[in-house]
Order: C-alpha cells, then structure tokens, then sequence
C-alpha cells in the first residue's frame, strides 16, 4: 500500500464513483480503477461496494479511509515542514495547552521561544487536559502543557508519555465579594464548590475537595470545565473555586482567599509521547518551560 493508493481510493469514496474520481484526478478511468483493484488485492480485503448507483466504502473501506485520510494529512504536514526547513525555517510545533497554564506559563515560554526561534510556527489548542492527552497520544499534538504533576497521572499515562515538571502553581480560593470575610476552618461550610470535572488521566482537584469535605453536610458540587469557568459564577454568588491569582485577581465580584491547608499547589507540566521522537524543535520548547519555571519558583522562594 503506497500514498498514491491511498490518494486514488480517497478520491473515488468522495466523488461516488471511479469514473468521476478519475475526471477529478485528471486522469483516465483504467489507472484509477487498477490501482484500487491492487489495493484490495494487496490488503486481502474489499474496499468497494459497487452499484448501479455508484460505489460505497465496506466495513473494511470505512476503517482505511478514516485512517488514511489521517496518514495523507500526516505526510502533507512532514512535506510542508521539510520544505519550510529547506528555506532555512526550521518548521513547526504543536502544542495542547489547559487553559489555567496558558495564564501560569505557557504565554512567558511562547514569547522566549519565539524570540529563541523566530522561524518555528507554533500552533497552539487550549483544549482540557484530557483532549490535550489523546491529542499528545495520537501524535495529532506534540506537546502537552497540563496544570497536574506527575504524581497526579494515572497509570495509564505514565506507560505512555514522558514528562517535565515546570513550575509551582499556587492557588487561592475565589469567593463572592461580599462572603470574603467568612471564617471556614478548613473549608467547611462554604457550600457550593465549582470545580472542573473529574478526569480518570489527572485524578486532582474534585476528588482532594470531596475527599477532604466528605463529612461536611453543606457540601454541593457544580462541575465546570475548568477553573476559568468557574469564576463567572463565583461573581454571580454560586459559590466558590479554587483558582490562581493571575485568573481572578482582577474579576468584579470576586475575592480570593487562601485555601484551606489541605488545598495543595498544583504543578505545570509539560508532556509528550514516550515513543515519538523529541525532536530540536520540541527540545527547545521543553528547555525554555524548564528555564521560565526555574525563575518562576527563584521569585516563589525570594
């Protein structure tokens, strides 16, 4: 199975036909429809239902086209940057980012990576730590920048991913304006908590909360998102998040706190695939986390 194939097979499952794929590729009916006929006879399977009314994917169609359509995009992308690099620009990074470390980190490493490598094109996708770990999985992201330390992966992310642990994250605890003088020994009695889903790959914030408040009968959880969300119904008066200084400080209605001692820092942290190659470009991304977070936590302890 080459590329070609996966072209040929892509382009007759869109235009409904051989005929009119052929027309689309530009090219004559017989090499289209061979091509195909080698591909099924190289994979052992049928690929094509063929009808009076045009052809339609089998069971086994279905499946190569969803995938090779992945593959086609995959070696676009590897072009691309191979040219880019021929131009003397070194080419480019994707990187899944939570939110809350966008504020705590990552836009300080965009700017000094860019400054360092001005001719890498780096996307990134805020996403929740749970779409930036299948994308780091799937290879469709390079790098993942997460709010949750290594001791906090389930297991099944540590068999899969390396990591960097970056810099301290310390959280406050966001309150309505007018209950910022209440006295909570240890957090009980604030009753509703707004706090980010569970996620199996980070057990974290929700479940230290309701392991922490089990025996608080004022205890209420509306789940959000992530800690960004919650902040606008703090302000409403639903009731109260942990957060960061850098999310809330400045939101109207808001108050922060500090948290019960139970509410621990959280850590940033940059992961990617145990198996894909770390690449310059990737290197360069983690070496810059690791020097921002370094001076991050010189300022923590000054």
């Amino acid at each position: 199975m080459d590329f070609r194939q996966l072209e040929y097979f892509t382009a007759v499952i869109e235009a409904g036909s051989v005929s009119q794929a052929a027309k689309n590729l530009r090219m004559t009916q017989p090499p289209v429809s061979q091509a195909i006929a080698k591909l099924e006879r190289e994979l052992g399977v049928r690929l094509l239902e063929r009808t009076a009314k045009g052809v339609h994917p089998t069971r086994a169609g279905q499946f190569l086209l969803s995938n090779g359509s992945r593959l086609l995009t995959e070696r676009d992308r590897i072009a691309e940057t191979l040219a880019l690099m021929g131009e003397a620009v070194v080419g480019d990074l994707r990187v899944g980012v939570e939110p809350m470390v966008i504020n705590e980190f990552v836009a300080e490493v965009l700017a000094e990576f860019l400054d360092q490598a001005p001719g890498v094109r780096v996307t990134l996708t805020d996403a929740t730590p749970d779409v930036i770990l299948d994308g780091v999985r799937s290879g469709e992201l390079d790098i993942g920048c997460v709010p949750f330390s290594p001791d906090q992966f389930a297991d099944f992310v540590a068999e899969v991913c390396d990591w960097e642990s970056i810099v301290r994250i310390e959280v406050k605890l966001a309150v309505p304006r007018f209950r910022q003088y209440e006295s909570h020994p240890g957090g009980r009695g604030w009753g509703r908590w707004i706090l980010p889903y569970p996620i199996p790959a980070f057990p974290g914030m929700p479940e230290v909360v309701t392991r922490a408040l089990a025996d608080d009968p004022t205890l209420e959880v509306l789940s959000v998102s992530t800690p960004q969300t919650a902040i606008p119904f703090v302000a409403a008066g639903l009731g109260v998040a942990p957060s960061t200084r850098k999310i809330a400080e400045n939101r109207q209605g808001v108050a922060l706190v500090d948290p019960p001692s139970w509410l621990k820092s959280m850590r940033g942290t940059v992961v990617w695939r145990r198996d894909a190659e770390v690449t310059p470009i990737m290197r360069r991304w983690i070496d810059v986390s690791r020097a921002v977070g370094e001076a991050a936590e010189d300022a923590f302890d000054a």
